[in-house]
This record gives C-alpha cells, structure tokens and sequence, in this order.
C-alpha cells in the first residue's frame, strides 16, 4: 500500500470492518480521527480508487436502502486486503516534515510584515482553538478496544493543537517584543 496518503491504510482498515460506500467511510474515518484531520468526503474516492487497482477492494453498484431506483456504489475488501492491511500497520512511521504555511511566511517576512504576522497569528490561534474545542467534545469513555483507540487518536491531536497554541503565544509576544525595540525613540 505505498502512496503518500497514511489515510489510505486507514481506509482498508474500515472497509475490513465492514464494506461502506465512500460517503460513509469518510464519515466513519472523520469519527475515528477527530476534527482536527479536517476530512473531506471528496478526499476518501481517490483512496478508494487506489485500493481498487491496488487489488485490495473492489466496487459493486448497488440499489440504495432509501431509494430502490437510486443506486450507489459499495466497496469491499478483497481477500488479500486483510495481509495489506496487516503489512501497513507493521511498518515503521517516520515523522513527517512540518509544513506549516504560516511557518513559511514567518521564514521569509520582512520587518514591515509584522501587522500582518500578527494578524495571522490571531486567525491561526482561533483555528486552534476551534479545531481543540471540537476535539475536546468528542472525547468518549473508554469502554471498547474501538473507543480507546479513538481516545488516543483525540489525545494525539489536542497534544499538537495545544503545542501550536504554545507556539503562537510565543511568536507573538517575540514578534511584539522585537517591534517595539526596533520602534524610534
């Protein structure tokens, strides 16, 4: 299952759940990965491809439960979905490189691009603190080796949307800071 998307093991790993149409395995992923992931259901069809002419799910159209006359197309795992999936959850994950756009912008501002630094941080740490609000509402009881997981992935997130949020304190009060120094007397 090589590709750049860690989604896409993911995804292999709910269809051996139970086979879903590609709407409602991106809900289901959506569920499992918090809010913080931000998944569109757009974003699961070309996983879904992949798998397909990777031989490890194949499509079948069929009626839908609400309207017999609309159909739908339904994916399933093939037989060798289950060693895949076992070979992707046995491989090592290597850390992947930030790329934070504000990050980039902060790399390269000039001295005169202190206000709209400023005003970006502001915009990202109230995406933060959306993203870790959302995050923190929808932390289960751990009652299932499901809901543990599901636990951890939550944990996972708010530790990163809380170290950003760190960070953004940070660069302000530095960037102020700076400013103010470098302000004629």
């Amino acid at each position: 299952m090589r590709g750049p998307s860690p989604l896409k093991g993911a995804v292999l790993g709910l269809l051996l759940e139970r086979p879903s149409y590609g709407y409602e395995l991106a809900s289901r992923l959506s569920g499992r990965l918090g809010p913080a992931w931000q998944i569109a259901p757009k974003s699961v069809y070309p996983l879904l491809d992949q798998l397909e002419k990777a031989g490890l799910a194949m499509s079948v159209v069929e009626p839908s439960p609400a309207s017999p006359r609309q159909q739908r197309t339904v994916y399933y795992p093939t037989d060798q979905a289950s060693a895949a999936l076992a070979l992707w959850m046995g491989t090592s994950v290597p850390k992947e490189p930030l790329r934070v756009e504000l990050q980039a912008k902060i790399a390269v501002a000039r001295t005169e691009d202190a206000s709209q630094l400023l005003a970006m941080l502001d915009d990202y740490e109230r995406e933060c603190l959306e993203l870790l609000q959302a995050t923190s509402d929808e932390q289960p009881s751990v009652r299932s080796w499901r809901t543990l997981l599901m636990d951890l992935t939550l944990e996972a997130a708010d530790a990163h949307l809380r170290a950003e949020l760190e960070w953004v304190t940070l660069a302000r009060r530095r960037i102020r800071e700076y400013a103010a120094q470098a302000e004629p007397r």
